[in-house]
């Protein structure tokens, strides 16, 4: 048992010393070239021990129109050697790219052999691509949206003149409803993007943001969500909730299981009617 327990040990330091020099070959694919900007690197058909590892890179700009293949670069690029193992990198466009998964996926299988993303943007790339290396960025209710104060809601008449406010600039909070008690009232985890990827905030995370220290002041706080949806903040609640997680399909935990629950009621704004 302790020699399968060493060599598994073995195998995981020496997938992530491979990895770290995958990714610092990447990292110097990602200024400024003729391609355009990397948008997607794929470590594919890995093997820890072979004499080749394989990278695929997509770029966004230049329409390259094909997958063009570059000279074997040594793992060891950076400090000037040129002996094995040799990564062999393919390259392309993404909009080619995606043109070529629904053409002809077939051709595009061998990228899923044993894969793994190194670096990715998804602002550069489509759904197809994202969906077909499994990238998931958030999970699968989260609704986004801007965080309205007082002072703003108060001078609104309609919804519009709040997204006009906000709309044109990036959320900056997201919401994974657990409760709808009904059409006014619900509950939900609060979320942030790190790293491209919407995670719960922490309790302690939470705290310095000033949707949250401004209703601890008594202020009305509004949020206001993508598609026109508006809430206010009626109060904050810790829960502990290992089950979270998994149930609602989150994209990481918080600390200890212990995440801040936001309870929110649908409002107008103050100009406009009831019906």
């Amino acid at each position: 048992m302790a020699n399968l327990a060493q060599s598994d040990l073995g195998a995981k330091s020496e997938t992530a010393r491979i990895r770290a020099l995958l990714e610092d070959l990447t990292e110097s694919y990602m200024g400024v070239r003729p391609e355009g900007r990397l948008a997607l690197a794929i470590w594919w058909k890995r093997s820890l021990r072979a004499r080749e590892q394989h990278l695929l890179f997509l770029f966004s700009g230049t329409p390259i129109n094909a997958i063009i293949s570059g000279p074997p670069v040594s793992l060891y690029w950076k400090s000037g050697a040129s002996s094995p193992p040799f990564v062999f990198i393919e390259a392309t466009d993404v909009d080619w790219f995606s043109t070529l998964l629904r053409a002809d996926p077939q051709r595009v299988l061998q990228y899923q052999t044993d894969c793994e993303v190194l670096h990715f943007d998804k602002k550069l790339l489509t759904s197809d691509i994202l969906d077909k290396f499994r990238i998931i960025t958030e999970p699968p209710s989260l609704m986004k949206g801007w965080y309205v104060t007082e002072d703003e809601y108060n001078k609104s008449s309609t919804i519009q003149d709040l997204l006009s406010l906000h709309g044109h600039t990036k959320p900056n909070f997201g919401l994974v409803k657990i409760e709808e008690k009904d059409f006014e009232n619900c509950r939900g985890i609060l979320h942030v993007e790190v790293s491209q990827k919407w995670v719960p905030l922490s309790f302690e995370g939470i705290q310095i943001y000033p949707y949250y220290n401004d209703q601890q002041k008594h202020r009305s706080v509004y949020f206001l969500f993508e598609g026109g949806a508006l809430y206010q903040v009626l109060r904050y609640e810790v829960k502990t909730a290992p089950d979270y997680a998994d149930r609602f399909r989150l994209l990481g935990k918080a600390p200890n299981d212990r995440y801040p629950e936001v309870y929110l009621r649908a409002v107008r704004p103050p100009a406009q009617p009831t019906t």
